[in-house]
């Protein structure tokens, strides 16, 4: 079991850099870079 979650880690991990690089993630620089914010517009039931 501990083999398998290492394993999976790793492909996770490949997986972020080729999505992110291999630079530090700033989520305000990652929203910036980003086309358009998406935001929750639904209404709360109250």
């Amino acid at each position: 079991m501990k083999n398998i979650i290492k394993k999976w880690l790793e492909k996770l991990g490949e997986a972020n850099k080729e999505s992110f690089g291999t630079g530090r993630l700033d989520c305000c620089q990652l929203g910036r870079e980003s086309d358009k914010v998406k935001v929750n517009n639904k209404k709360s039931i109250k």
